[in-house]
């Protein structure tokens, strides 16, 4: 399958970041999400179109995946999304236990696991985080460093595609327009 890198517009992302393929993601997950704070060059992801583990508490979600991650329609935007596919950077979160509220992040890139000694990452279910609203994402670096890279993500776009009350707020706070990776033979 070819992929090819499109502009669109984060204003009407529930028109097409949307659940394609059914799988049996818990509720929680479901939705889109802004990375709010994060000071890399993206700003939403979805975990759609994933197979969620039902054994393991986990899913496995690939930066260079179609209609995965959004970036930022600039010179650092262009580098990490064609550094995430170059490196096949992926992540897989493995939640502790069934009520999904924490999380471990393990990175992948070039198909190795990035050691924890390195990068220590983390997406919690804020405290007054009912179903999946609000999470922290924590990273702890070389096993010394934390909070670089800390942001929240909050869920703007809900499972029935409808628009969330951080969704203005997003918008207020980003550029409108945004790279994707798509497939050239659906989403043009």
């Amino acid at each position: 399958m070819i992929e090819s890198i499109k502009k669109k517009q984060l204003d009407n992302i529930a028109t097409w970041m949307l659940p394609i393929t059914q799988t049996n993601l818990p509720t929680p997950l479901k939705g889109v999400f802004f990375m709010d704070g994060n000071p890399l060059p993206d700003t939403c992801i979805t975990m759609y179109n994933l197979e969620w583990d039902t054994q393991n508490l986990s899913l496995v979600l690939p930066v260079f995946a179609p209609v995965q991650w959004t970036f930022h329609n600039s010179i650092l935007g262009w580098l990490l999304l064609v550094g995430a596919q170059l490196a096949r950077f992926t992540y897989k979160i493995q939640f502790e236990d069934e009520t999904l509220r924490r999380s471990q992040i393990l990175p992948f890139a070039f198909g190795l696991p990035i050691p924890k000694w390195i990068a220590d990452f983390t997406m919690n279910q804020d405290e007054n985080s009912q179903n999946g609203e609000i999470w922290q994402r924590k990273n702890v670096w070389f096993g010394v460093i934390p909070g670089l890279g800390d942001y929240t993500l909050r869920k703007i776009v809900d499972e029935n595609s409808r628009y969330t009350p951080a969704f203005t707020d997003m918008l207020a706070k980003v550029q409108n327009e945004c790279l994707v990776i798509v497939r050239n033979s659906k989403d043009k």
